[in-house]
């Protein structure tokens, strides 16, 4: 989402394509990253669950 600040953070070059990356570790509340919040919709907006009644 933010791969900006992940090639910052790990010093890949913009020549190298990022592809996949996995969060390990404890969260940092200071990481830039963790402040980031999305503006796409929320799934309550386009997603409908079909499946048996309890």
């Amino acid at each position: 989402m933010r791969s900006d600040i992940v090639r910052e953070v790990a010093a890949i070059p913009e020549d190298e394509v990022i592809t996949t990356c996995v969060a390990m570790g404890y969260p940092d509340d200071n990481f830039a990253a963790n402040a980031v919040r999305s503006d796409r919709e929320g799934n309550h907006e386009f997603v409908r669950h079909v499946g048996f009644a309890d």
